[in-house]
């Protein structure tokens, strides 16, 4: 998840994760979150409350932060990250884009689930940094043909147990997507969205699909 689009209030926010701010900033929507970023994530889990936070850890100081992590690097030996460094976290997301490969230029697509008005994506919070990084997995047949990766969208009934100490079991039992399918929606939108400085709900509309001389469709 290079980018994601994040479209709520108050109150959706307060029914779906138990949670709510009375600052007005805490809701403000933004249709092109991209890393560096701050953006409201859910942390703790006896004492929940909503923080704004950066997207993208910087590990050690370095250069390139990191605002993805494959949950299986938690699993393997000699991993350059650890459970114990993170907070788990819940990123309030309505959906994502992903960019299909051409051979010209990448086409923006954006994927939501259209049962729920806000999505909890899993996520890991450094408490130091105030920053949290995107948990990933391998995508589900709808999103592959456009990233082997898709970002670990939690079920509101794994909300409590992602946010406590049943983390580490969870990444361990490992994810899947395959749940989601019925309920996944995938489009076309416009290139505005490849100009970080382009924010508006314009970007999440749909491109109907153009008929070549053959009269297949495009893509």
């Amino acid at each position: 998840m290079k980018r994601y689009v994040l479209e709520t209030d108050r109150y959706t926010i307060k029914e779906v994760f138990g949670v709510s701010s009375d600052s007005e900033i805490m809701y403000e929507p933004n249709y092109n979150v991209m890393p560096g970023h701050s953006m409201p994530v859910i942390i703790g889990n006896d004492n929940r409350k909503i923080v704004r936070s950066i997207w993208g850890l910087d590990p050690d100081n370095s250069e390139t932060s990191v605002y993805e992590l494959e949950h299986e690097a938690f699993t393997k030996e000699n991993s350059e990250f650890s459970l114990k460094d993170f907070s788990p976290c819940l990123i309030p997301a309505l959906g994502f884009y992903k960019w299909k490969e051409t051979v010209d230029d990448p086409l923006p697509f954006y994927l939501r689930v259209i049962t729920q008005d806000v999505l909890g994506v899993a996520g890991l919070w450094d408490t130091q940094s105030e920053s949290f990084a995107v948990l990933t997995m391998q995508a589900n047949a709808l999103v592959e043909p456009l990233d082997n990766r898709m970002p670990v969208i939690l079920d509101p009934k794994e909300f409590e147990e992602w946010l406590s100490e049943g983390v580490s079991d969870m990444i361990k039992n490992g994810f899947s997507g395959n749940q989601l399918l019925p309920n996944m929606s995938v489009f076309r939108v416009p290139e505005l969205v490849n100009d970080p400085s382009n924010n508006s709900k314009e970007l999440i509309q749909p491109i109907p699909k153009l008929r070549n001389y053959d009269g297949e469709d495009e893509d």
